[in-house]
C-alpha cells in the first residue's frame, strides 16, 4: 500500500452535524493518511506516543508491514505477528506497542516502537534469511537458523537510536550467544542473558557478558567492545558522560577507575538527575545483624549519614534527601542536604520533589500517627497514609505548589491540603483523585461530596465551593476515563476549566467552558484536549443520526466538526490520540473501508473564546426564537380565543333575537286569534241586534 496523504478542508457536510458548526467558527486544516484497510483482516499496532500506527497485512501469500501509510519490504513471515494467523472477518484487531517493544510477559509486539514513538522496528523472514527493518530501512540480515529471539527478542533503546536482537551458534557442544546491535555483531558470549543499558542521551550502551571459554567469567562490553576492566551492574550518569560499575572487592569503578569508597560492601550506586553527580552508599559496619550504610557524595564521605538506605536527588540535581536507619534505636530519619531531621518509627522509601526542587515531601509514622513531612521541618498530621496511595501528592507542573487529600477508615475525617493548609470546606469530603492544578500552578480544583455520601456536591475551585452546576464525567475507557480526575480539565494557563455538567434542574446539559455551555449534549463527551498555548480545544462528542440506531463519535476542533467516526478499535486507546507542541492533533480512526491517520491544525481565526461566544450567540438566538415563538403562539391563541368568543356572542345574540322573534310571533298570533274571536262574538251580537257586521273591532 503506497502512502496516500492529502490535505483538505473538513467536509462541508460535517457543518450540519451540530449547532456548534457556525460561520463564526473558522474551519481547521485536516490532513489524512491512509494507513490500512478495514474488513480484510490484519493487525494494527499503535505506538506509545505520537499516534503512529503500523498495519500488518497480507499481500497474496506474503506479509507486508505498513507504518504511517508507507509499505516495507515483502516478507515470507513476520515474527511475533504473521498476518497468516489473523482472521479476515470481525472487528479491527488493535494492539498497543509495549514499553521497549515488549509486553509484561517479555514477548515483543509484531511491530515495536520506541518509548516516544519516534522509532520503530520489526523482524521477519525472506527465504532462508531473517531481516530486520528499523525506521523503514533494512539494518540487519542473516541466516534464519542463527536467530535467538527466545533469549534476546527484538528490542529498541528508549529513544530508538539502537535496535538489537540475539543470535546464537553451537561451539564445542554448547551454545554461544551474541547481540546484533544496529546490524553489527557484538562479541560472542558464553551465556544468553545479555541486557544492554543505554545512556540517557541514547548514544552509548554497556552490558556484562560471560566469556565463551568460561561463561562464569564476566567481561564488560561498552559500545560493542570488550572493556579493559571488569565491571558489573553498569549505570550511566545523567549527562551520559560517565559509566559507573562495580568491580571486584567491592570497588566502585568510575569509567574503570576505582573511586575513594571504603567499606564492607556496596549497598547502592545512584546517579543524580542531572550532570555527572552520583551517590554511593557503602556498608561500613553491622549492628544487630543490620547493615549500616554511609553516604559518599561527589567522592567524599558525608558526615552524619550513618545508616544511609536510600537517596533521592531533586529534579535540578542540586539537592538530595537521604532515608536513614538508626540501628540502635531501630528508628528512621531523613538527612536533607546534609542536615538531619527528626527520628520516626517509619519513613516511606518514596520522596516527592516539586518541579522547582524547592520542596521534598515524604510520609512518616510516629507513635501510631501518620504525617506528611515537607522539607524535613513541616509535619502535617493526616488520617491515613494508606489513603495517600489513592490520593497521592499532586504537584503543579512548574513551581513548588503541592496538594494531597486524606481520609480515615470511617470516612469521617477528611483533609485536602494545599501548600500546607487545609482548604476543604466543612461537611464535605474530597471526591476520588480529582485534584488538579493548572499546568502553570496558578489555579486548582477538586470535586467534593457530602461527608458520608458518594453523590456530588460540586467543585472547590481556588478554595471556593461552587455548586451551581452538577458535574458529570468524561466517558469511555482507558485514557478516556483515566484513573485520576475524569471530571474536569484545566487549560495550561488556568484560563479555562472544561467539564461535562448540567444545571441542578437537569437542563442545559453539555460541555462547559468555565461556567458557559459550549457544546449542548446529553450524550457522551470524551478526549478534552487543550493545545499547549491554551487557545484551542479538541474533544469527541457522541451524537445520534437518523441513518442508524448506533451512535457516531464526532471529533471537534474549537467547536467545528472535523470527522464523524464509528466506535472503532482505536477509540479507547490513549496512544491513538496525541497532540504536539504546536497544537497539532494526531489521531487514528476507521472510516468506511479505510483506517486513516488524521492531523488537525486549528484555524488561526478560531479560538476558545470565539467558540464559546458563537455557542452563546446561538443559544441566545435559539432562546429568543423560542420566546418569540411562544409569544406568537400565545398571541395567536389569544386572537383565536377572542374570535371564538365573538362568534359565540354573535351566535348567542342571534339565538336570542330568533327566540324573541318567535315569542313575539306566538304572542301576535295569540292576540290575533283573541281579537278574531272577539270580532266574531261582537258580530254575533250585532246580528241578533239586526246590525251589520264589523270588519274590525272599533
Amino acid at each position: 500500500m503506497k502512502a496516500t496523504t492529502h490535505a483538505r478542508r473538513a467536509a462541508a457536510s460535517l457543518a450540519a452535524l451540530s449547532m456548534m458548526a457556525s460561520s463564526v467558527v473558522a474551519q481547521p486544516k485536516v490532513e489524512e493518511t491512509v494507513v490500512g484497510p478495514v474488513g480484510v483482516g490484519g493487525l494494527y499496532v499503535v505506538s506509545q506516543n505520537d499516534a503512529r500506527v503500523a498495519y500488518v497485512g497480507a499481500k497474496g501469500t506474503r506479509t507486508v508491514v505498513t507504518v504511517d501509510g508507507v509499505e516495507g519490504p515483502l516478507l515470507d513471515e513476520l515474527f511475533n505477528g504473521s498476518a497468516a494467523n489473523i482472521t479476515g472477518a470481525g472487528p479491527l484487531l488493535v494492539h498497543r506497542a509495549n514499553e521497549g517493544g515488549k509486553n509484561m510477559a517479555g514477548t515483543p509486539t509484531a511491530v515495536i516502537f520506541s518509548e516516544q514513538g519516534s522509532a520503530f522496528a520489526y523482524i521477519g523472514r525472506q527465504g532462508n534469511d531473517y531481516i530486520v527493518v528499523h525506521n523503514g530501512k533494512e539494518v540487519g540480515r542473516g541466516p534464519r537458523s542463527a536467530l535467538s529471539l527466545q533469549h534476546t527478542p527484538l528490542s529498541l533503546s528508549p529513544k530508538g537510536n539502537f535496535v538489537y536482537w540475539g543470535e546464537m551458534k553451537m561451539e564445542g557442544g554448547r551454545g554461544v550467544y551474541r547481540l546484533m546491535m544496529n546490524g553489527k555483531p557484538e562479541p560472542w558470549a558464553g551465556h544468553q542473558n545479555l541486557q544492554p543499558v543505554f545512556s540517557p542521551d541514547d548514544k552509548r550502551y554497556a552490558y556484562t557478558a560471560g566469556t565463551v571459554e568460561n561463561y562464569q567469567k564476566q567481561v564488560l562490553i561498552v559500545d560493542g567492545k570488550v572493556a579493559s576492566y571488569a565491571g558489573f551492574n553498569p549505570q550511566w550518569t545523567a549527562d551520559s558522560k560517565i559509566l559507573l560499575t562495580t568491580g571486584a572487592d567491592n570497588k566502585v569503578l568510575v569509567d574503570g577507575k576505582p573511586g575513594p569508597y571504603a567499606g564492607i560492601s556496596i549497598e547502592k550506586i545512584t546517579p543524580s538527575t542531572v550532570g555527572s553527580r552520583f551517590a554511593v552508599i557503602m556498608r561500613k559496619r553491622v549492628v544487630n545483624y543490620q547493615g549500616v550504610g554511609t553516604l559518599y557524595l561527589d567522592g567524599k564521605e558525608v558526615p552524619g549519614t550513618e545508616g544511609a538506605m536510600d537517596i533521592s536527588f531533586s529534579p535540578d540535581g542540586k539537592r538530595w534527601a537521604l532515608r536513614c536507619l538508626n540501628p540502635e534505636a531501630k528508628s528512621f530519619f531523613v538527612v536533607l542536604d546534609g542536615k538531619k531531621g527528626n527520628e520516626y518509627q517509619s519513613v516511606a522509601d518514596k520522596f516527592s520533589w516539586s518541579p522547582d526542587s524547592s520542596k521534598v515531601i515524604f510520609h512518616i509514622g510516629s507513635s501510631g500517627r501518620n504525617f506528611v513531612v515537607v522539607n524535613n521541618t513541616e509535619e502535617i498530621p493526616v488520617a491515613m497514609v494508606g489513603s495517600l496511595s489513592r490520593n497521592p501528592i499532586v504537584f503543579a507542573k512548574v513551581g513548588s505548589r503541592y496538594a494531597f487529600s486524606s481520609t480515615d477508615g470511617t470516612n469521617r475525617q477528611h483533609l485536602t491540603i494545599v501548600d500546607g493548609k487545609n482548604i476543604l470546606p466543612a461537611g464535605l469530603s474530597p471526591n476520588g483523585d480529582s485534584f488538579d492544578f493548572s499546568d502553570d500552578g496558578s489555579r486548582y480544583a477538586f470535586a467534593v461530596s457530602p461527608v458520608g455520601r458518594s453523590d456530588s456536591a460540586g467543585l472547590v475551585i481556588d478554595g471556593k465551593h461552587r455548586n451551581e452546576l452538577f458535574t458529570g464525567s468524561f466517558t469511555g475507557t482507558g485514557w478516556i476515563t483515566p484513573t485520576r480526575n475524569n471530571l474536569f480539565k484545566w487549560s495550561p494557563h488556568g484560563n479555562y476549566l472544561v467539564r461535562v455538567a448540567r444545571r441542578p434542574d437537569n437542563t442545559a446539559a453539555g460541555l462547559y467552558v468555565n461556567d458557559q455551555l459550549a457544546y449542548p449534549t446529553t450524550l457522551q463527551v470524551s478526549h478534552p484536549t487543550f493545545t499547549p498555548d491554551g487557545n484551542h480545544l479538541y474533544w469527541i462528542g457522541a451524537e445520534k443520526f437518523p441513518d442508524r440506531p448506533q451512535l457516531y463519535y464526532i471529533v471537534y476542533s474549537d467547536g467545528h466538526p472535523v470527522m464523524k467516526r464509528d466506535a472503532d478499535g482505536f477509540l479507547g486507546y490513549k496512544e491513538a490520540w496525541s497532540i504536539d507542541e504546536k497544537g497539532v492533533l494526531t489521531f487514528i480512526a476507521a472510516g468506511g473501508n479505510q483506517v486513516k491517520r488524521y492531523r488537525v491544525t486549528p484555524s488561526t481565526d478560531s479560538n476558545i473564546d470565539k467558540m464559546v461566544a458563537a455557542t452563546q450567540e446561538k443559544l441566545a438566538k435559539a432562546e429568543a426564537e423560542a420566546l418569540a415563538a411562544k409569544r406568537k403562539a400565545e398571541e395567536e391563541a389569544a386572537a383565536t380565543a377572542a374570535k371564538a368568543k365573538a362568534d359565540a356572542d354573535a351566535l348567542a345574540a342571534k339565538r336570542k333575537a330568533d327566540a324573541d322573534a318567535a315569542a313575539k310571533a306566538r304572542a301576535d298570533a295569540a292576540a290575533a286569534k283573541t281579537k278574531a274571536r272577539q270580532l266574531q262574538l261582537e258580530n254575533a251580537k250585532r246580528k241578533r241586534q239586526g246590525l251589520p257586521p264589523l270588519t274590525e273591532l272599533p
